[in-house]
């Protein structure tokens, strides 16, 4: 048996004591240690009171020994004050009125040994419990009362030593300044915090003052001081990590990780919240999990990463169910609305009950207020604008007189969204603007700048329009420069394309002086995550995660994938019975979320401020003059395009609209469908169906490119006269249109392809950073080739092309193992996988390609090293992305690029087995005989289409990136 350590209890007897299963075997081994008697339950009391800001789980389970134990130990005193300990564990779990009813029985205990102080104290503890529970005044009458009491007008009569008296009111003070925060008293809670603060000091107690610091913390980012705010949280980690005190140094992460995001600096959010989560996974300390879930949320809601958002919402709610905690408010009152829990305390023997708990609080002013005001966009989103209108300005009503800036400027800003009157608005949006500035926070700068400018455009003032969305621009650049992950960067733009939409509005309003100016907006609204990734702003590679067990469980989580993508290719599971499509799609879904979630949880380093994107002009002077790029861009419902031929930059407007192209995309995917599901109606109806797909592929020409014909022209003529058959054309889609094969349009007499050499990039300055990619020149190529029955012609396909590679090694088989394309392609040419492809709209990040021993995710393939390759994807639908806001391309495109590729050939839709091998085997011959990429690729589908007119047959397959 372990011996006690000094005055104290040696860790390994309360490990042992704790591992023993009755009441009677715990008995025994106390009276063996000499400790079953008053001052040995004493020192197991104070283990307890010391695990309560580190281990809540543990403090209960010796603070319940006790009391079962204190009648053989002949110490009475010991069940009042193990009471008010298991009440500390209850707090800190989130059940207050438990914490009630056990101070209450601990205060009840003290009265009845004459112990009139330590009675006195537990109101502390109570007032800590109302605070939580919304009973404001309660609670400060609680504490009035224990002033009172040492001021000797107590029921109660005292006797306190000079230090007794200052620490009993220095934790009153502390619990008041918590109350009057939450009634929205600012001032009066700095007030009461100095006073705890001053007798803390002179006590020397350095753990309470980190209380004090994070308590401050919150009321300063009431007051619109952000900076110092975090500053003073980062304090209060500091005095927690030194005191080691676990739970104390999460939460205070927490605390961390929320300012962080108030001042728009994401990674740094983030990190911190992970950091906290470890500690806060391994205690029981439920309340203080649901605050980092909830704030965890809200990051990833401001980086719109929507189903990752709505997984940690979710959870949170799960523990505030399993708590039986009241969720409803705090669920309406949604994203960035909730306030962080100031420190309360509660005495024990020395060490302090410390919890942050978001529960719905009754009578607390600020939180009417916040859910006031949020309430009015799900009310507006519903169409009952004047019901928002009605909460917003009952939101401002209840404000008034407060000092609650941010509440405010929210206020000013939905009500600004909801007014019809533009000089109602503009009244609302400069208030706004005013409290943007006087907090300098970004993410509130650009919101007031983007809808003022808005503004000043309808009313034509140009000048002031301009400006104000170049700042909100400029602030919306700033907060993407604070994001380090490219799945963060992929979507950050998602919900903040208006600034730029307006910008570029702006622009052409001016006509022909600014459209160059114009076109660089729009450039910069386009897949700038994917331009961060190729210049190597953004973080391609995941780090490590700081725990093993995380890393296995990615693992674990990655095989069931696997093994679900292969029932959804039609290859059962061992032994089971098939599930159904819809199961399978949802447990994919539901794998796929988890393996997002962990993935964002690996800390990330800070972008380099310093480290731009490539500047337009830079963009426009690296394409050459051979090649037309046509950008286009949609509005609205307007499709428009920029032109750039030979340094030249002009624009079209009014091509077409995009619900006529949305429509026109749903007829052709019907033709697709009819080749693909009726093998024998197609071959007897092959010239009508042809004609059929012509008449939708014609409607698209008229749409997008009949419009563009004098561009077209001039590039021609520009063409022929340099002795060119093929003008090289640049297609950069937008939104939509990056479903169009524009190679494929038809022009009434020819398809584009049989004009022009036609290539594809996300955005003109990844076109232009692909053009400078130096290609690998190794003399080395790796094939993959997939053997399976419903793709026979892959491992031809395989062998025909390795016979046309220099160099070529090739995998097929069983050889074609995710292990070989891990490690194998570095320093390749060619990279060349003919396999089956899985297309995952509704994750494409998670858009897969299938090897003989498992499935490729996009994510994955991100990690590869493929520095210059030429990178074929010779699977159905490779090419197929999915585009969020700011025109990010998501899926395997957006992966093989960013691991390096100069030039990737993929498919837009199911491509046939047999004419895609054909087509590879004549492309990489005329590679071979020195002919350009994409001047070869066309050459290929015309050969193929000699054949097979049918363009679902030829046209498949697109070339994006270095010509």
């Amino acid at each position: 048996m372990a011996e006690p350590s000094g005055n104290g209890v040696a860790p390994a007897v309360v490990e042992e004591l704790l591992a023993l299963p009755t009441p009677e075997g715990q008995a025994a081994f106390l009276r063996g240690a000499g400790l079953l008697n008053a001052e040995g339950l004493s020192r197991l009391l104070d283990v307890a009171d010391d695990s309560l800001g580190s281990d809540p789980a543990r403090a209960r389970r010796i603070a319940e020994l006790c009391v079962e134990l204190a009648e053989r130990a002949r110490a009475p005193s010991a069940v009042p004050r193990a009471n008010y300990i298991r009440a500390g564990s209850h707090n800190a779990n989130g059940e207050f009125e438990k914490d009630l009813l056990l101070t209450r029985a601990a205060h009840d205990g003290y009265v009845a040994l004459g112990m009139n102080l330590e009675a006195v104290r537990t109101n502390v503890g109570k007032m800590d419990a109302l605070l939580l529970l919304g009973r404001y005044q309660e609670a400060l009458d609680a504490g009035r009362a224990v002033l009172d009491a040492l001021d000797g007008k107590g029921e109660l009569a005292l006797s306190p030593t000079g230090e007794q008296r200052d620490l009993l009111a220095a934790l009153v003070n502390q619990n008041l300044g918590v109350c009057h925060e939450y009634m929205g008293r600012y001032e009066e809670a700095l007030g009461a915090y100095a006073s705890a603060e001053e007798r803390y000091q002179a006590l020397g107690m350095t753990e309470h003052l980190g209380e004090i610091l994070g308590n401050r913390g919150n009321v300063l980012w009431h007051l619109g001081r952000g900076s110092e705010a975090l500053e003073a949280h980062e304090a209060a980690a500091r005095i927690f990590g030194e005191a080691g005190l676990t739970l104390s140094y999460a939460k205070t992460l927490v605390n961390i990780g929320a300012a962080h995001l108030r001042l728009g600096n994401y990674t740094r959010s983030l990190n911190a919240l992970t950091q906290a989560r470890r500690p806060l996974d391994s205690l029981e300390a439920l309340a203080d999990k649901h605050l980092l879930l909830r704030h965890l949320a809200d990051a990833y809601l401001a980086l719109n990463l929507y189903s990752e958002a709505l997984a940690a919402y979710r959870e949170s709610e799960g523990l505030l169910k399993t708590a039986g905690w009241r969720t409803s408010g705090r669920r309406r009152c949604g994203h960035g609305l909730g306030l962080d829990r100031p420190v309360g305390v509660r005495r024990g023997r020395g060490g302090a009950r410390r919890g942050r708990h978001p529960v719905r609080r009754r009578r607390q002013r600020p939180a009417a207020l916040r859910c006031s005001a949020g309430t009015g966009l799900p009310a507006r989103s519903s169409g009952d604008r004047e019901a928002a209108l009605a909460l917003v300005r009952r939101a401002l009503d209840l404000i008034s007189g407060e000092d609650l800036p941010v509440q405010l400027f929210y206020s000013h800003l939905r009500l600004a969204d909801l007014l019809t009157d533009a000089a109602e608005a503009e009244a609302s949006l400069q208030e706004a603007r005013r409290l943007a500035d006087r907090l300098a926070l970004p993410q509130l700068r650009y919101r007031s700048n983007e809808r003022l400018g808005r503004l000043r455009r309808l009313q034509g003032r140009d000048e002031e329009a301009r400006a104000l969305l170049e700042a909100a621009v400029e602030e919306i650049e700033r907060l993407r420069g604070t994001v380090a992950q490219d799945a963060m960067r992929a979507s950050f733009l998602r919900d903040k394309t208006a600034a730029y939409e307006g910008l570029l509005q702006v622009n052409l309003d001016r006509g022909e002086a600014d459209v160059r100016r114009a076109f660089a907006v729009a450039e910069r609204a386009k897949s700038r995550g994917l331009v961060d990734l190729l210049v190597g702003v953004a973080e391609k590679e995941r780090g490590v995660f700081a725990d093993p067990e995380s890393e296995g469980r990615l693992r674990a989580l990655q095989a069931d994938l696997n093994a679900t993508y292969n029932e959804l290719l039609g290859i059962p599971a061992d032994g089971e019975h098939q599930a159904s499509p819809t199961d399978l799609h949802a447990r994919a879904a539901e794998l796929e979320r988890e393996i997002s979630l962990l993935r964002l949880q690996v800390p990330a380093t800070a972008p380099d401020p310093f480290v731009a994107s490539e500047p337009l002009e830079d963009t426009l002077g690296a394409l050459s003059p051979d090649v037309t790029l046509v950008a286009y861009h949609v509005v609205g419902d307007e499709i428009m395009a920029f032109v750039n031929a030979r340094g030249r930059v002009r624009v079209a407007r009014h091509l077409g609209s995009a619900s006529a192209v949305q429509r026109l995309l749903r007829r052709l995917m019907v033709q697709w469908d009819r080749i693909r599901l009726g093998a024998g109606l197609a071959g007897r109806h092959m010239a009508l169906l042809e004609r059929s797909a012509r008449q939708v592929l014609a409607a698209l020409y008229a749409e997008v490119a009949a419009p563009l014909e004098p561009f077209l022209e001039e590039a021609e003529s520009l063409a022929c006269k340099g002795g060119v058959s093929a003008p090289e054309l640049a297609v950069v889609p937008h939104g939509l249109l990056h479903q169009v094969p524009f190679h494929a349009l038809f022009d009434g007499e020819r398809y584009l392809i049989e004009r022009f050499e036609v290539s594809y990039a996300p955005s003109a300055t990844v076109y232009a950073l692909c053009q400078e990619r130096v290609p690998a020149d190794s003399g080395r190529a790796l094939v993959l080739g997939v053997e399976d029955p419903l793709i026979p012609a892959a491992m031809l396909e395989a062998r025909a092309v390795a016979e046309q590679l220099p160099g070529a090694e090739i995998r097929d088989g069983s050889r074609a193992t995710l292990v070989s394309l891990r490690s194998e392609p570095a320093g390749c040419d060619a990279l060349h996988l003919a396999c089956h492809g899985l297309l995952r709209s509704d994750n494409p990040m998670f858009s897969s390609l299938k090897l003989h021993d498992g499935w490729l995710t996009a994510a994955d393939a991100m990690d590869l090293d493929l520095p210059g390759a030429l990178v074929v994807l010779s699977a159905c639908e490779s090419g197929r992305n999915e585009v969020i806001g700011g025109d990010e391309v998501i899926g395997l495109t957006r992966a093989f690029l960013g691991a390096g590729a100069a030039t990737l050939v993929v498919s837009l839709w199911l491509v046939q087995d047999e004419t895609t091998a054909s087509l590879m085997r004549d492309w990489y011959r005329r590679l071979r005989e020195g002919e350009g990429r994409a001047a070869a690729l066309r050459a290929a589908q015309l050969e193929i289409k000699k054949g097979y007119p049918h363009p679902y047959y030829w046209a498949p397959f697109v070339l994006t990136g270095k010509r």
